[in-house]
């Protein structure tokens, strides 16, 4: 039986078009037979991936990076699951393979393909969609915005460049309410980060102890910064030792509500969901996606 190899040309800068026909054949040489397949606009990997799990296929692979994995989750969720999801991984950050694997070159994710294992993670929601990684608002959210026009650069080059044009451009404080299973807390943000993984942005290592099996998320708030004071803690954050900063406030749970007068900006593995959104309920699914891992 064939499976379904759908690529996403476009991650990686154009690197699932390069390599997408070595991947193929690079299956084939371990002994899998695939039907490769291209992703030709947003939404095309969802719908393709809920057709294959629907369809019952006995495995799925994608090939791309954070935004083909949110994709794909999507039209898992949508078919009701239970078919393995398997990520080959060619994008720009591949944060979520990370947690995978401590080798997210392609070639080895092919060969953990070919030995069949799998396990269950967890998964996010929000509102009405999924994720894999890391669901973000306030100002990381203007840096994937940001890193998503920049065609013409590859690599975590991105996100440095990115995140110094929302500094320049788009420094915002929103007030927000966040409700979760501890409490309540009223503040003004510079960003909240909601983790299943540990990196964001390919180097960003915002929930350093995050894992993906532990039934909770890793939430991560800096409250209201100046320019100058998010620019000193960005080097913590890309070594991970930025929790116990005075701004910062992190706790675990399996669920939250965010709320804001203001309209926040929202990216969930890297893809902006909201521009505006004012009221964000988010929750764990414990085990819920099963991957080839």
């Amino acid at each position: 039986m064939l499976i379904p190899l759908i690529i996403n040309p476009a991650a990686g800068r154009g690197t699932g078009c390069t390599l997408g026909d070595a991947i193929h054949e690079y299956l084939r040489e371990l002994g899998i037979s695939a039907h490769p397949s291209y992703s030709g606009a947003p939404g095309d990997i969802t719908a393709q991936v809920r057709q294959a799990v629907t369809t019952r296929a006995h495995a799925v692979i994608v090939v791309g990076g954070d935004g083909t994995v949110h994709e794909a989750v999507n039209g898992w969720m949508q078919a009701g699951g239970g078919t393995p999801l398997a990520i080959i991984p060619v994008g720009t950050g591949n944060d979520f393979m990370k947690m995978l694997s401590d080798d997210s070159a392609w070639r080895e994710a092919c060969r953990r393909i070919a030995r069949g294992s799998t396990r269950q993670v967890d998964l996010g929601r929000c509102n009405d969609f999924y994720f894999a990684n890391s669901l973000g608002v306030g100002f990381d959210a203007q840096v994937a915005s940001e890193a998503n026009r920049m065609q013409w650069l590859r690599g975590s080059l991105v996100y440095g460049v990115a995140l110094a044009k929302t500094l320049l451009f788009n420094h915002r404080t929103p007030n927000v309410r966040i409700q979760h299973a501890a409490g309540r807390l009223d503040t003004s943000i510079t960003l909240i980060a909601v983790n299943n993984g540990r990196v964001e942005g390919g180097a960003f290592r915002l929930a350093p102890d995050a894992e993906i099996n532990d039934g909770v998320f890793d939430v991560v708030i800096a409250r209201g910064m100046s320019r100058l004071g998010i620019l000193a803690l960005v080097p913590r954050v890309l070594r991970g030792t930025h929790l116990d900063h005075r701004a910062v406030t992190m706790f675990k749970t399996g669920k939250l509500t965010i709320e804001s007068e203001t309209g926040l900006p929202v990216h969930a593995d890297g893809e902006i969901r909201y521009s505006d959104a004012k009221r964000l309920d988010i929750e764990i699914l414990p085990a819920r996606l099963t991957v080839i891992a």
